[in-house]
């Protein structure tokens, strides 16, 4: 009975093996398409900022407003660039993001939410 099954198994094996036809004569196609390889694509444009002063508009009621500057500055437990042009004045932040006279741990991380916003993007 062993010996039978193994055969079984190998004469199936070897069938499996065997190729279902001739090779395919046509060249390989690339995932690419017809794109050649050197066609380098355009870099894309730098990020255009609304006027100093302007705002964007909100899309959402609960929406967290846009930056609309640049907002490259850092952000580590040492120093947050935000808080000081935001701690007061025209555009200070929201009395929810204080406890007592300090940031709110949670609003600490003004990226979190807030983005900046280029016109051309």
């Amino acid at each position: 009975m062993k010996k039978t099954l193994s055969l079984i198994t190998l004469v199936l094996a070897l069938a499996g093996c065997q190729s279902g036809g001739e090779p395919s004569q046509s060249a390989p196609e690339s995932m690419r398409g017809a794109v050649p390889v050197a066609e380098m694509s355009p870099v894309a444009p730098l990020p255009q900022y609304p006027a100093k002063g302007t705002s964007v508009e909100r899309s959402v009621i609960a929406q967290p407003p846009v930056i609309p500057h640049k907002a490259d500055y850092p952000i580590n437990l040492d120093k947050n660039s935000c808080i000081n042009c935001h701690r007061g004045g025209k555009h200070k932040m929201a009395a929810t993001h204080f406890e007592g006279r300090k940031v709110a741990g949670q609003y600490y991380q003004c990226r979190a939410c807030h983005v900046p916003q280029a016109v051309n993007f």
